[in-house]
């Protein structure tokens, strides 16, 4: 009885054995350099956001990766305002420049590669008509914030390879 179990010990430690000490868990490979469409959730301004503000952002559509796993859109992250100044005088336009950080699939974050910076329109041909008809109060004349709407789009890059332990937990609910 004693031979018995000690044998059904051993070989339950032998079964146990490769899940303790070196079987790996199933990863997917993120590549560096996969593209993916990333949709803001968040109004950004140049006239009411400053550098240093973060954003919400979300994965748009699904992206196959080349072992097959998909990984589905929904999957949330963060980017921040690199750079903003707001619209002025003189018919000067508003700038704002952004930066997308990462997307977060459960634990595991995959660092984004993607920036977008814009200009508001100018008003510097209406400022000089303004000047030239009523002086000096056509330099009040201002130029307009630039915009990034809830629902825009842009495509990023993984900025580095990614692992994501497999399965994958499912994009949090809206």
């Amino acid at each position: 009885m004693l031979r018995r179990t000690v044998l059904l010990s051993v070989a339950a430690s032998l079964v146990a054995a490769p899940m303790a000490w070196g079987a790996e868990a199933p990863v997917a490979k993120v590549p560096e350099g996969t593209e993916l469409l990333i949709r803001f959730n968040d109004r950004l301004s140049s006239g009411t956001n400053s550098a240093g503000d973060q954003f919400s952002i979300t994965l748009d559509e699904d992206v196959r990766l080349a072992d097959g796993t998909v990984v589905k859109a929904g999957y949330r992250g963060k980017g921040e305002v690199t750079d903003a100044k707001k619209k002025g005088f003189m018919g000067q336009a508003g700038e704002l420049n952004i930066r997308l950080n990462y997307l977060r699939v459960g634990d595991a974050r995959i660092r984004l590669r993607a920036s977008k910076g814009g200009e508001g329109k100018g008003a510097m041909g209406a400022t000089i008509a303004l000047t030239v008809l009523f002086g000096p109060l056509g330099l009040l004349k201002r130029g307009h914030d630039i915009e990034i709407k809830p629902g825009q789009t842009l495509t990023a890059y993984a900025d580095q390879d990614a692992l994501l332990p497999l399965p994958l937990p499912p994009p949090p609910e809206d």
